[in-house]
């Protein structure tokens, strides 16, 4: 029978390297930024620029890691935002085009003739 031996020792930890967590929010608004090329369009910038901004708030309170995430996740859902508000102005803006166009236009569409009656009935 073999006796088990004994597992290796972990590495001592370097003084010098301290690992900060990362903060949730900044995670959360990172993902919500990510999944908005994925098609959330607006509704995930909102929740992106929400919780970037609370992300924020807490990092400068607690020194958590996750600045960059959360800045990234504010910037990428106020772009979405912006874009989703143009998109919807280009949409709304084509169909006055075409109502306006065919309010002012009446002759540029062709009108039924009459059927021409024979003149010996």
């Amino acid at each position: 029978m073999q006796t088990p031996t004994a597992l290796p020792s972990q590495p001592p930890s370097l003084p010098g390297h301290v690992s900060r967590p990362y903060n949730t929010w900044a995670i959360v608004s990172a993902s919500f930024a990510a999944s908005t090329i994925l098609g959330t369009w607006c509704l995930g910038g909102l929740i992106a620029v929400i919780t970037g901004h609370v992300a924020r708030s807490q990092i400068k309170r607690s020194g958590e890691a996750g600045e960059g995430l959360a800045l990234a996740g504010l910037i990428a859902g106020y772009i979405s935002i912006g874009l989703f508000f143009l998109f919807v102005l280009a949409y709304i803006a084509f169909f006055v085009f075409i109502f306006v166009f065919a309010a002012t236009h009446p002759g540029a569409f062709p009108s039924p003739s009459p059927t021409p009656v024979p003149l010996g009935q």
